[in-house]
């Protein structure tokens, strides 16, 4: 009976070291998502900023503007979805939102980077931040429409507090902004009303044309 016991012990001490292995391999490999550069630039000598800079970003202000979610709202699984969201970046790069051609296919393509990152997860984790991920990237619970909303935001507020004036290299547009923002009014009136007054302060300082 005491043989039993400790080989029972042992397995289980031995499955623990391996779940723990698998995870420090996927900690190990978020390293990467700290050299997947983004479009908008930070006051540290104006360099890209990452993509895990913006997750993290994002996260933090789900905390920060919760007042303006509803209560029913799970709060932590907005959070981690946006520290999730941008996993599928590592291999994949990260597509300009204003690059339509890019995001025709930036689902699949992320999906797949998504895929080779999480392999190195056990099976248990693997499933619950893929279902995180597609629960995102579908938009239609209402934590992945608040989660999508902030997304969206973090550029906009980065871009008029860090951007030099009249640093516009894409050439674009008010309207086109807009078009691209404007579903955050069917979540939330009052952060659209936000994102509104950010759009015309960046058109004031010459990030956007006013057309």
């Amino acid at each position: 009976m005491l043989l039993w016991y400790n080989n029972k012990n042992i397995s289980k001490e031995f499955h623990m070291l391996e779940r723990l292995q698998q995870q420090l391999a996927f900690t190990n490999e978020l390293e990467k998502l700290k050299a997947t550069h983004r479009n908008n630039r930070t006051l540290d000598a104006y360099r890209f900023e990452n993509s895990a800079e913006h997750s993290w970003q994002g996260a933090l202000m789900a905390l920060i503007f919760q007042e303006y979610i509803p209560k029913e709202v799970n709060l932590e699984k907005v959070m981690s979805m946006l520290l999730i969201h941008d996993l599928g970046e590592i291999y994949a790069g990260d597509t300009f939102i204003f690059d339509d051609v890019g995001k025709s296919d930036s689902y699949d393509r992320e999906l797949e980077s998504l895929k080779i990152s999480l392999d190195k997860l056990p099976s248990d984790q693997q499933d619950s931040f893929l279902e995180l991920w597609q629960e995102f990237e579908t938009g239609i619970s209402i934590e992945a429409k608040y989660a999508r909303v902030l997304d969206a935001l973090v550029p906009l507020l980065n871009h008029l507090e860090v951007a030099q004036p009249h640093d516009n290299p894409h050439g674009l547009t008010k309207s086109q902004v807009i078009a691209k923002k404007s579903f955050i009014q069917e979540t939330s009136e009052s952060l659209w009303e936000l994102a509104q007054e950010v759009i015309d302060k960046s058109v004031a300082k010459g990030l956007y044309l006013d057309e």
